[in-house]
């Protein structure tokens, strides 16, 4: 009798820590992508934000369906690490606010996507004095390669990205019209773009992680508006870190010619 109460113990101990250590998972990890039948994941589709981290005060859905910060704040940032990818979405501006946001891809740590990431700028160009083939342009890939065509549609309708982050490759489509073509090999130097102009960056930009978060900017409230965005994996590639490692401890060795 006692060793049979011994084994019942034993399992319920057993069936205890099993439940405990699911729920941990399910803590850690409840983010269950929702794909569509050709292979996208749906991010956002007017209603759910499952996908995402952010704060429900800064950031809402209205009734149309569509995704804006209401107040400055921080950042929406996916819950989920990315490596290769297509990443669409649409983004709307309002005239006269000084509209200002951004799209940030592979970011390492959340806390730091300028530093540690890449973002393509969303900018009402004429409030800010820009021309539309700045490096803070609409669209640029900031500060490091600028638009080479003017794909703008007037302030208050809809522009559609299309990004896509393959390995050292990026490129950035705006209303259909490629834009931005980056060799991030080309980086190989802090600060230091590949035709000799430097740019605000502290590590060199071919040997950030080829990895990381999504976020969409909030630049302090600024009117911009996020609808039908979605993602879908151009490789099998995993990320390999979670975003809390320095930065200087996941950058890549440059490769020797």
């Amino acid at each position: 009798m006692r060793k049979a109460a011994m084994l019942q113990a034993l399992g319920i101990a057993l069936l205890s820590a099993a439940a405990g250590f699911a729920a941990e998972a399910t803590k850690e990890g409840g983010y269950q992508p929702k794909l569509d039948k050709d292979g996208w994941e749906i991010l956002f589709d007017g209603k759910e934000l499952d996908a995402w981290t952010f704060d429900p005060k800064v950031w809402t859905v209205n009734e149309q369906g569509e995704l804006s910060p209401v107040k400055g704040g921080g950042n929406i940032i996916t819950q989920q690490r990315y490596c290769d990818f297509v990443l669409e979405v649409d983004f709307k501006m309002a005239a006269k606010t000084k509209a200002n946001s951004g799209v940030f891809i592979r970011v390492h740590n959340p806390h730091n996507e300028v530093n540690t990431g890449m973002e393509i700028q969303i900018l009402d160009d004429a409030e800010y004095g820009a021309k539309w083939d700045a490096m803070n342009a609409n669209g640029a890939l900031y500060g490091l390669v600028h638009p080479s065509v003017d794909a703008n549609v007037p302030l208050g309708e809809w522009n559609h990205f299309r990004i896509t982050c393959n390995d050292n490759l990026i490129t950035v489509e705006l209303n259909g019209k490629e834009i931005v073509k980056a060799d991030l090999n080309q980086w190989t130097t802090p600060g230091l773009n590949p035709d000799g102009k430097h740019n605000k960056f502290p590590h060199a930009i071919g040997l950030m992680p080829r990895e990381g978060f999504i976020e969409l900017q909030n630049y302090g409230g600024k009117a911009v508006w996020f609808r039908n965005i979605r993602l879908k994996p151009l490789s099998d590639r995993k990320p390999q870190f979670t975003g809390k490692e320095p930065i200087t401890e996941v950058l890549r060795k440059a490769e020797t010619k």
